[in-house]
């Protein structure tokens, strides 16, 4: 059994690798590099794709199932605020695409478990002091709302293939795990 971590040579994602692997699994990584570096991942498999692509379909479902993945951690996204609103259907392609592919190909893999960087995003602009998970959710840039509609497909997959998922809707990470 193996865990596989898109957007695993990214910031966040890297520091999850990392502990992964200090607790004993098997991960795999999918990236594209684009922001990312591969010497964050330590001796984890690379799997170099966009998953974008039309072509990252096949290679999910291929490396799901020939390294026997049994969940995912998805962080592989666009994530600039400001340059979401300037390129709308970048972020819609990369970040609800990507997404689309990714689930496509844990259903033909039969790979039922994932956890989902989602955002604080997705609250816009709330007037309340503190928020909470229940308050409405209406984003108020495109980056946002990619995110909550990325939450409504793992919703959907839920009810049409039991998908297990959670999503994580946290405000900027800032900081490091390790002196490197």
């Amino acid at each position: 059994m193996s865990i596989l971590v898109t957007g695993g040579a990214g910031y966040i994602g890297a520091h999850v690798v990392r502990l992964l692997q200090e607790r004993g699994e098997k991960v795999i990584v999918v990236d594209d590099l684009s922001t990312g570096s591969a010497d964050r991942i330590g001796d984890a498999k690379l799997v170099k794709v966009d998953l974008a692509t039309d072509a990252a379909y096949k290679v999910l479902t291929d490396t799901m199932i020939d390294e026997d993945v049994d969940s995912v951690i998805h962080f592989a996204a666009k994530k600039q605020v400001g340059e979401s609103v300037q390129r709308p259907a970048t972020y819609y392609h990369q970040n609800i695409g990507g997404l689309s592919n990714l689930l496509r190909a844990m259903y033909d893999a039969g790979v039922k478990e994932m956890i989902f960087s989602s955002s604080a995003a997705v609250y816009g602009m709330p007037d309340v002091s503190t928020i909470t998970e229940d308050i409405p959710k209406a984003p108020i840039n495109p980056y946002g709302q990619t995110k909550l509609i990325g939450e409504w497909m793992l919703e959907d997959c839920a009810v049409a293939w039991d998908l297990k998922s959670v999503a994580l809707r946290y405000f900027n990470a800032a900081g490091a795990g390790w002196e490197d």
